[in-house]
């Protein structure tokens, strides 16, 4: 299964959504972060000491029990080669963070976060959240709700207590297996 996490920018919850979910299935899923950037080198990087670095998003999944970690960076016209080849040395539950996944992959489920509906900030997020099967209102302060296929929640009160967050992912990851 490969699910990918999508959001409409920095800080939206999409590493939080990941720790949740490592959290309520511990030694499960290989995790890969898609960092597209003209700034660094196109790499895909496994060295455990490069990712438990600091307060990076890469040091969060293996501490929350991610089976393998693996950080992928470099030019926007790279990441679909380096992601596809990195996918071949991974296990088959892999949750993926990054909106440009779905333009090289189709993934068995997508979550796309957002802080309030129809906050969009570039074109990026606008196809990810086309291409979402959930879509995730991440709140500061809200008890879990559905109402179709927006899962209202605080990602962070989750991360700390899935109570009903954890039910309701339970059947969604049934419904995809």
């Amino acid at each position: 299964m490969i699910i990918v996490v999508a959001g409409n920018g920095s800080n939206s919850g999409k590493t939080t959504l990941i720790r949740v979910i490592l959290s309520l299935y511990p030694d499960m899923f290989d995790v890969v972060k898609l960092t597209p950037s003209d700034k660094l080198g196109s790499a895909i990087e496994v060295d455990k000491s490069e990712l438990l670095r600091g307060d990076k998003d890469t040091a969060f999944f293996m501490q929350e029990g991610a089976r393998k970690v693996v950080w992928i960076h470099g030019k926007a016209k790279d990441i679909g080669s380096l992601l596809k080849s990195s996918l071949a040395q991974l296990g088959e539950n892999i949750i993926i963070e990054g909106n440009s996944a779905l333009r090289y992959i189709k993934p068995d489920l997508t979550f796309f976060i957002v802080r309030e509906l129809g906050s969009m900030v570039n074109e990026s997020a606008a196809f990810a959240e086309s291409m979402a099967d959930y879509i995730i209102l991440n709140k500061t302060s809200v008890n879990y709700s559905k109402n179709g296929n927006i899962l209202s929640v605080s990602l962070l009160e989750a991360l700390a207590d899935p109570g009903k967050f954890a039910d309701e992912f339970s059947k969604i990851l049934r419904k995809f297996k």
